[in-house]
């Protein structure tokens, strides 16, 4: 994995935010977060048919005027994750049994909505740039846990795709995600009290979590972690 790179990227902005103001995923709503923070977009609601124009006429004017925040933030972003880059590639690959990341060009891109979404296909990852910068490099740390993760159940486990419906799979790396990103072995990479689960994911933590604790390899975790997910609704 070769270091991760930031950058700003304005039209993918536009269409996360186009793509997100419907979306309620597993309790939260990603829709009403973005008018929450922009309530200058809250026109949206009552103009359906402008939404791109809207957006796009937006989000050219903050860009515009906040180019030299984002970019600052970009920079300590990159410096403070810069610190603890190698140590979360070294512990990460050594709990998926010397599984690497994939070789390749890893990019991050501030944001200004908080949905964070990630990119499997192009290695590809957002973070809202208002974000702290402990809890920007806990978003950091998460987003290249999904990366590896996928990746470590395509090539290693690939039976557990089979056995779960894309929606599940997203639900068991969330879950999976939260777990591993609270044990010890993160403790001096990130600051732990910015890991918590999506509001839906809450009930399947503690089953889970013994689970995790009991398992003596990331594949029996997760096809443990299956079977908790597979009977409890």
């Amino acid at each position: 994995m070769q270091k991760l790179r930031f950058y700003l990227n304005k039209e993918l902005d536009k269409i996360m935010a186009e793509q997100f103001l419907d979306i309620k995923s597993a309790g939260i709503d990603f829709g009403s977060n973005i008018l929450k923070t922009h309530p200058g977009l809250k026109s949206l609601k009552k103009n359906k048919q402008n939404q791109r124009k809207i957006i796009g006429a937006y989000f050219d004017r903050y860009y515009m005027n906040h180019k030299k925040e984002m970019t600052d933030k970009i920079l300590k972003v990159r410096e403070n994750w810069g610190m603890v880059e190698n140590k979360y590639i070294t512990v990460t690959e050594k709990y998926f049994e010397g599984f690497r990341f994939s070789k390749g060009m890893y990019i991050a891109y501030a944001s200004i909505i908080n949905c964070n979404p990630r990119f499997l296909e192009t290695k590809t990852f957002q973070f809202f740039y208002k974000k702290s910068l402990p809890e920007a490099i806990h978003t950091i740390a998460h987003e290249l846990t999904h990366f590896i993760f996928f990746d470590f159940v395509k090539k290693r486990a690939p039976q557990i795709k089979r056995r779960l419906s894309d929606e599940k799979l997203w639900d068991l790396s969330e879950i999976f995600n939260v777990i591993l990103l609270k044990s010890p072995s993160y403790r001096d990479i990130i600051n732990q009290t910015y890991v918590s689960p999506y509001p839906e994911h809450e009930k399947y933590l503690p089953s889970v979590s013994s689970v995790f604790y009991k398992s003596k390899s990331a594949k029996e975790f997760i096809e443990k972690s299956i079977t908790i997910l597979s009977r409890r609704r």
